[in-house]
């Protein structure tokens, strides 16, 4: 799951993907999940990402939104 949520953020960067997206985006099986899950995949691939770029933020949250991908190139020194 935390793949195919990276790969959903990483094919739009900049782009802010709502929960409920992302939930129809890596659970095509059309399962029935909180919205609370995607915040679990999204802390456990921050911690991932994290050992291997300890520098950079690559996930953002945007405040009563949902979450956005900034891929290196764009990302703030």
């Amino acid at each position: 799951m935390e793949f195919a949520l990276l790969e959903t953020l990483h094919a739009a960067p900049g782009r802010i993907f709502s929960r409920d997206r992302l939930m129809d985006r890596i659970y095509r099986d059309q399962r029935i999940v909180s919205d609370r899950t995607i915040d679990s995949h999204v802390k456990k691939l921050r911690r991932k990402l994290a050992e291997l770029l300890p520098e950079r933020e690559l996930i953002h949250s945007v405040y009563g939104v949902g979450y956005r991908y900034e891929d290196l190139e764009n990302a703030a020194d």
